[in-house]
């Protein structure tokens, strides 16, 4: 079985299943999470359902209530700024520290992933797009020599992708962002360390400013923060 190669356990497969639908606004902000039905739905018993929803709720993707309900975590404009907020300081923690990687043999590989991401369109494949996005943005930390600070941003990065997505549904964002990838880009390759952490910090703040915009208006499928 795929599942049996991909996966080490059911609940590792479940989690990843999970993730990947609330992500993709299969389950959206405010659905309670059946766990009878998403058990049916992925092929696997309760019991890694149970701890997916549980491992879910430790990542921020899902809220439990005092009686064990889950929820699927509404976006808002504090949490989406709490995230970016500690997103920018260990990222930018994390780039100096992969610098001198970076610059020494970091720059073709980043060259072939930027190319692939250039390459998607993300209307016509939107998780083709994510993908490749997140390969691009984590690929610029993975050098910094501290395996909890990388396991660290992934997971944030991982619990913004909504607010990507999100971002991604204006046009207009996915020309910018496709414009600001180019430019971090060109600071690599001038080995311009300073532009580069400038460059990343404005990309990340124009996903911001995007969707607290839509999320004022009360777009999204989601909520303002009262």
């Amino acid at each position: 079985m795929e599942r049996a190669v991909r996966f080490k356990s059911a609940a590792d497969y479940a989690t990843s299943e999970i993730q990947r639908m609330i992500l993709a606004g299969d389950l959206p902000a405010g659905e309670r999470l059946d766990q009878v039905r998403l058990a049916e739905q992925l092929d696997v018993s309760r019991h890694p359902v149970r701890q997916a929803i549980e491992r879910l709720a430790e990542r921020g993707f899902v809220q439990l209530s005092p009686h064990r309900s889950a929820v699927v975590t509404a976006q808002s404009v504090d949490d989406l700024v709490e995230l970016y907020s500690l997103r920018e300081t260990l990222e930018d923690m994390a780039l100096r520290a992969s610098w001198p990687a970076l610059v020494s043999g970091g720059i073709a590989d980043l060259e072939a992933v930027h190319k692939r991401l250039a390459a998607q369109d993300s209307d016509a494949d939107i998780e083709g797009y994510m993908h490749e996005n997140r390969a691009f943005h984590l690929r610029f930390y993975r050098d910094c020599g501290n395996r909890h600070l990388v396991r660290t941003i992934a997971t944030l990065f991982d619990l913004s992708e909504r607010y990507q997505r999100t971002a991604l549904d204006a046009r207009r964002r996915q020309t910018q962002s496709r414009e600001e990838h180019a430019g971090m880009m060109e600071a690599l390759r001038r080995h311009d360390l300073e532009l580069l952490s400038q460059r990343l910090k404005a990309h990340n703040r124009g996903t911001q400013e995007q969707v607290c915009a839509l999320l004022a208006e009360g777009g999204a499928g989601a909520h303002p923060a009262q």
